[in-house]
């Protein structure tokens, strides 16, 4: 085979997605681990993230955010602190507990996970360890919520 369609490709990517969201949902067994996992997850990525850009990238309204947030603070994961660029508005980053307790979540994941590949060839697990790393790059470059960000610093600075 010497080429894939695009939209074939987005939609295996979308069905492997949704599978492996299962999967982990299932070895995870509390949804509201789950939740956690990857509300720590948006802020880390985004990190310092402002209550719209959670919404934005947690795929959820502002004032569901605002809870989210509230909750992750209460618990210790994360600081809010005021924004360098608008004092008014809030912006909220990973604290220690909360990168530790990330990484824990992530560390039991990957293990329970583990049994489910290792059936993989050599060749196999590196083709998919290179295909993973070109749609993370594809998406840290690409996202459209990461672009609206880029905008909006861009607008500020200029």
């Amino acid at each position: 085979m010497d080429d894939v369609d695009s939209a074939e490709l987005v939609t295996g990517l979308v069905v492997v997605s949704s599978r492996l969201t299962r999967a982990l949902r299932r070895v995870i067994g509390n949804e509201s681990e789950l939740v956690t996992l990857r509300a720590l997850g948006v802020v880390e990525q985004y990190q310092p993230v402002r209550v719209g850009h959670f919404a934005q990238g947690y795929l959820c309204s502002q004032p569901a955010a605002t809870k989210v947030l509230a909750r992750l603070e209460e618990a210790g994961y994360v600081l809010r602190e005021a924004s360098a660029t608008d004092r008014r508005a809030s912006q909220f980053s990973l604290t220690d507990a909360g990168r530790a307790r990330l990484a824990e979540n992530r560390s039991i994941l990957a293990e329970r996970m583990e049994p489910y590949f290792e059936a993989l060839t050599p060749e196999d697990r590196l083709s998919v360890h290179r295909a993973l790393g070109l749609v993370s790059q594809y998406l840290q470059d690409q996202h459209p919520v990461d672009a609206e960000e880029v905008q909006q610093d861009e607008a500020q600075a200029g």
